[in-house]
């Protein structure tokens, strides 16, 4: 019988551990380094989803500024009142109310012809010219290439001037913007051409300008970041001195770098630090380490699919009301009059009525649970008939099916309009609000979306001019409008 040779038994004995060892350090090597490439994929994959979420909400934010500035820089009445000797009221009805109370636009500006300032106006006041000079002197160049983009674009007729199309969503826009810093503040400053939406015309000559500015206060500022879910969100014109997560984006007219920086929790560190102590246990049960790496693994591949089905959600949802914004409903209106050749669907705006005082008394967790509650009453008045959607501030929208009966689409509004005007209950609180609604159909009023929107708009704002707390329709408003044209001539 041979003998086994110890040399050889202690061979083979250090040869199966050596050969374990070495499984187990290729093992926990390639455990380490699936765990680095997951976990920089994970923060490649969030990161990218930051950026666009913070790309989106300055884009979203200069086309909020020109289309809240349109709604008096585009409109047949602006011209009236540009005609008819100057109509202060007029001017101070928009620059001290409904831009600084509603649009939060902190400054706006009235630009003659020959580029000399006529009305500045800072929060709800008219300010003196010296203080409004320095302001024109800090956005002068885009007036000069407002005025520019005006006459390039201007077609004539008959001796008359007019502008084809949308000045803010048709490319190109006709205003010009740019993120600058204004006394100190940086923001949003959009400069336009005031021109007629309907049936006035132009003359041959350098129109007005209106020139807006909102800027990007802490509140504001504070704001896009809870929408967005990131920390210390900032907009400067400086890089940030810190580490931060950071993207560059273009100012606008002036061409300069605006930085856009947060911070945020990098995924890779929850998955060492929950995959870490299981590597550990997982030397000894090889199966449990590839286990536990794989479920580590899957955990956090689908918490970051999750911020993106979330980003994905917010990028079409009001954060606050958990409604439709503007994007949805404007994909769902251009699908439903794509669909509906036949058909007739009405789109109606509504806009909250003594909102501010109520935001201003008792603070915003008071003026966010009304929001949200008038949300949930327009909702439920509004039913399986349509969609609901909040624009932003206190301004809803809303679109209708099968809205041939205008009789019964006008006493839905006043249901609306009741319903929002009950007591709202916050905390040992009564609170009122009141809404007016503007009202618009498809094909009747309009033959397109935009333009749908827009007569919905102008019916609201005429509502509002006839004492708020009702509703208007705009064929019946577009009527009383060629009656005061008829009279005028």
């Amino acid at each position: 019988m041979n003998k086994r040779h110890p040399s050889r038994i202690v061979f083979s004995i250090g040869g199966i551990f050596a050969a374990f060892v070495l499984l187990v350090i290729a093992f926990v090597i390639s455990s380490l380094f699936v765990l680095n490439v997951s976990g920089n994929a994970a923060n490649d994959l969030k990161l990218a989803a930051e950026k666009r979420a913070a790309l989106n909400m300055i884009e979203s934010e200069i086309s909020d500024v020109a289309q809240r500035q349109s709604e008096v820089s585009w409109w047949d009445t602006t011209i009236v009142a540009l005609s008819e000797g100057f109509d202060r009221v007029f001017f101070a009805d928009a620059m001290l109310g409904w831009f600084p109370i509603e649009y939060g636009i902190d400054r706006s500006m009235l630009v003659s012809p020959d580029s000399k300032m006529l009305l500045h106006a800072k929060g709800e006041l008219f300010t003196m010219r010296g203080e409004g000079e320095a302001f024109f002197a800090q956005v002068q160049d885009l007036v000069t290439h407002a005025q520019d983009k005006y006459m390039e674009r201007r077609i004539e007729e008959a001796g008359a001037y007019r502008i084809e199309g949308d000045p803010v969503r048709d490319d190109p826009v006709l205003y010009a913007h740019d993120i600058r810093k204004i006394d100190g503040e940086i923001g949003i400053v959009i400069a336009q051409a005031i021109i007629p939406d309907g049936v006035m015309v132009l003359l041959d000559e350098t129109p007005h300008v209106l020139v807006t500015f909102r800027p990007f206060t802490a509140q504001r500022i504070a704001e896009y970041g809870r929408e967005i879910e990131l920390k210390e969100f900032r907009v400067s014109l400086q890089p940030p001195a810190s580490e931060m997560h950071l993207v560059t984006i273009n100012s606008g007219y002036a061409n300069k770098n605006v930085f856009i920086s947060w911070n945020s929790v990098p995924p890779s560190n929850g998955i060492w630090a929950r995959s870490l102590p299981a590597l550990g246990a997982m030397l000894f049960v090889i199966t449990l380490v590839m286990l536990g790496v794989t479920i580590a693994y899957a955990r956090q591949v689908y918490r970051t699919r999750k911020a993106e089905a979330r980003n994905r959600y917010l990028a079409e949802h009001d954060g606050l009301t958990q409604l439709p914004n503007r994007n949805r409903f404007d994909k769902a209106l251009q699908t439903k009059i794509g669909e509906d050749h036949l058909g007739t669907c009405a789109v109606l705006c509504i806009d909250l009525d003594r909102f501010k005082p109520v935001n201003d008394t008792y603070g915003h967790h008071a003026g966010d649970e009304v929001l949200r509650t008038v949300a949930r009453r327009i909702e439920e008045v509004i039913g399986d008939r349509g969609i609901v959607a909040r624009l932003g501030g206190d301004e809803f929208i809303a679109l209708l099916d099968d809205a041939a009966d205008k009789d019964g689409i006008m006493m839905l509004c006043d249901s609306v309009i009741e319903r929002i005007s009950d007591k709202i209950c916050f905390e040992d609180l009564e609170l009122y609000v009141g809404a007016s609604v503007g009202v618009a159909w498809w094909p009747d009023d309009a033959q397109t979306a935009d333009m749908v929107i827009r007569s919905a708009d102008q019916a609201l704002y005429r509502a509002k001019e006839l004492g708020r707390g009702r509703s208007m329709r705009a064929d019946l408003m577009n009527k009383d409008a060629a009656d005061d044209l008829v009279k005028i001539s």
